[in-house]
């Protein structure tokens, strides 16, 4: 097996409120290891499953364009072993029109969005199709359609809420079997109200985590879609485009602007009192130059998956060892 060549230590440091270095991220410059002759497209998704699997959902030969027609030829899905990089198993070849977000369940399956098909879909692990939601290639706003959504967040009894999105404002919750039980959201800038919520997690019982997109903001909510908190931290740097919660409650917010400005792009880490103790790329020298931030995972061992879709790469970041005195 090959091994992993890893970078020196990159330039960003997590800083602890007291101003000590807390933490910091090494670069896995040969993750993942794709096959001569394969190559990603613009990829969209990224998401780690219970069994160290990182499922990447991206668009081969295909920008965003909601208004393509021909499904894509290639496996739109790969996944890959998390410490290893290598491709274990690729499946959706000819299923998808425009990927977009993509989760796994407590139970190993994958949940995916397609922009293009206007469609949310439940796969199993393998690839097999178990639920389909919405209406195929049509638009709306009802129980049974949606317009370009972008995410899903699944919970332990695999009700979903789906972020929806590009064109319409709102989260929407299920039941596991696909039943609506309900919504939330409309256009605007207010409390509850969402210019393309983009991005979904949930931070443990305290509710869940929408990434509102235009906006550049993070909004809170309970279960019920009961508005409870917003942060703003991102503003001054751009728009939120995903984020991701670890085991300890730190939060992952992936941020750009609409110019693809790498200084714009990057990774902020807060700790649980929504403080800003860590910055990835932003233009920091030794750090990755991002171009397209789109959606991030937490792995197990703590490292950041960071998906792109200019550039068509998935980039791993490993926290360093601590330093020894």
């Amino acid at each position: 097996m090959k091994r992993m060549l890893i970078s020196a230590a990159l330039a960003l440091t997590a800083w602890s409120a007291d101003g000590a270095p807390s933490s910091a991220y090494q670069e896995v410059k040969d993750w993942p290891r794709l096959p001569p002759g394969v190559q990603f497209g613009e990829v969209a998704g990224v998401d780690v499953d219970r069994h160290g699997h990182v499922f990447v959902f991206h668009r081969p030969g295909r920008g965003f364009e909601p208004t393509a027609t021909e499904l894509l030829e290639p496996p739109a899905v790969m996944m890959f072993d998390e410490k290893t990089g290598e491709l274990l198993a690729s499946w959706g070849a000819r299923t998808f029109l425009v990927p977009h977000g993509i989760t796994s369940d407590d139970e190993g399956n994958i949940f995916v969005t397609d922009v293009g098909l206007q469609q949310v879909f439940k796969f199993t692990h393998d690839g097999r199709q178990l639920l389909a939601l919405g209406t195929a290639r049509v638009g709306g706003w009802d129980a049974t359609h949606f317009n370009q959504p972008t995410d899903i967040a699944i919970e332990k009894d695999g009700s979903f809420f789906v972020s929806d999105g590009y064109v319409n404002s709102r989260v929407a919750r299920f039941d596991k079997n696909g039943r609506h039980l309900g919504e939330w959201g409309k256009k605007g800038g207010g409390p509850g109200e969402f210019s393309n919520p983009h991005g979904l997690a949930f931070a443990g019982s305290n509710g869940i985590l929408v990434a509102d997109r235009e906006n550049s903001r993070i909004q809170v909510f309970d279960r019920a879609g009961v508005f409870k908190q917003q942060w703003l931290g991102a503003k001054p740097t751009g728009r939120v485009f995903s984020v991701a919660v670890d085991p300890a409650g730190a939060m992952y917010v992936g941020v750009r602007k609409a110019d693809y400005d790498p200084p714009s792009n990057g990774v902020l880490k807060l700790d649980r009192g929504w403080n800003i103790v860590g910055r990835i790329g932003f233009g920091a020298k030794d750090d990755p130059v991002f171009n397209a931030v789109h959606d991030l995972a937490i792995g197990h061992d703590g490292s950041i998956y960071i998906a792109e879709t200019r550039t068509k790469r998935v980039v791993k970041l490993r926290p360093s060892p601590p330093a020894s005195f």
